[in-house]
């Protein structure tokens, strides 16, 4: 399928268990979009730490959160892009938000069958997928004063739990391509605080989160701080 020559940008957002990496991944390949879901794992290989240290450490350190975001809005400013990821639709400047969402046991149905080998229960998976949404809510709020429980600024809102994965990212397409033609004057409320608190948090140049053309150092900045600590 040709790819549309106007500049999208799309931002999907969701709890764990909804489906997103896929939905990001068809959306991008059918519009031909660049696909952006960077993520810790991502990260973790890119400042040469273990994912288990970053995840302990950023209970009690919110650098990696900075380093992750500040990768996903530098990212994101590409014309064609469709990013991935929880804070997605706060931190990208996008023409189409979407939230998928699914109930706590649909989402712990899916998060079970794809960690069997971890020899957990699924009443255990369901109880950790609770706690860790509880956990996500309250540091996004503590980062940047978000409530991810918000759902004003969507576009759309997609229940994936009675759908195919190619139902949800045909009604994304759909959606984008809707969104492209009629131009809608959009604006992230939150994304000149957010940058604001990262260029602070990191003590960055302010315009590495507007030109992608800014060198930026993920590790330098990491080695920076930690010296810093």
């Amino acid at each position: 399928m040709q790819a549309d020559p106007r500049p999208l940008r799309i931002a999907i957002s969701s709890l764990s268990g909804c489906g997103n990496t896929t939905a990001t991944l068809s959306v991008g390949r059918t519009l031909g979009l660049k696909v952006v879901n960077y993520t810790f794992r991502d990260l973790a290989a890119d400042i040469g730490l273990s994912f288990e240290e970053i995840h302990d450490r950023s209970l009690h350190n919110n650098i990696f959160d900075y380093l992750t975001d500040l990768h996903q809005i530098r990212l994101s400013l590409q014309q064609k892009v469709v990013v991935g990821s929880r804070l997605a639709v706060w931190l990208v400047n996008a023409d189409l938000r979407v939230w998928l969402q699914a109930s706590l046991e649909e989402r712990a149905k899916r998060i079970f069958r794809r960690e069997t080998g971890e020899n957990l229960s699924y009443e255990s998976v369901l109880y950790r997928t609770l706690q860790r949404d509880e956990q996500n809510r309250k540091r996004y709020l503590q980062l940047y004063g978000i409530d991810s429980n918000d759902r004003s600024d969507f576009d759309i809102i997609i229940n994936t739990e009675k759908l195919t994965a190619e139902q949800v990212s045909s009604l994304i397409v759909a959606a984008a391509r809707w969104a492209s033609q009629n131009q809608l004057d959009r604006k992230n409320l939150h994304l000149e605080r957010i940058r604001n608190m990262l260029t602070d948090g990191l003590h960055i140049d302010p315009a590495a989160l507007v030109d992608p053309e800014v060198p930026v150092d993920l590790k330098a900045i990491y080695d920076r701080q930690a010296g810093l600590a």
